[in-house]
């Protein structure tokens, strides 16, 4: 992946809000990037593919989902072999207004509603 490509003309999508931080996500080229805080004064930046939000409103519309379940049932295992691209991408889903957070867990994991 070519980074100065990935953070060329970057559009700011919105946010969502996770359950102990703030995701901020941003459109380019390449791919979603999802940045959030850390706990050192830096930032985590993670990439989605572009293609993520039309597969998942695509096979989870009105749907409850977790990233585990979004990994194991999307049928894109190419897509979500990284383990934090499932959570991002319901994110991404969020501040696309494609998805909503809802206030329950299944075990530790968060739930989304895909609209």
């Amino acid at each position: 992946m070519r980074i100065p490509a990935l953070f060329k003309e970057l559009q700011y999508i919105g946010q969502a809000e996770g359950d102990r931080s703030t995701y901020h996500v941003f459109k380019g080229n390449l791919g979603y990037l999802v940045v959030a805080p850390n706990n050192r004064g830096g930032l985590n930046v993670n990439v989605v593919n572009l293609k993520i939000p039309d597969i998942i409103a695509r096979k989870f519309r009105l749907q409850e989902v977790t990233g585990p379940a979004l990994a194991k049932r999307s049928g894109r295992p190419d897509l979500f072999r990284v383990p934090f691209v499932p959570l991002n991408s319901l994110y991404v889903m969020v501040s696309l207004g494609r998805a909503r957070k809802l206030s329950k867990h299944e075990g530790r994991a968060m739930v989304f509603r895909i609209k």
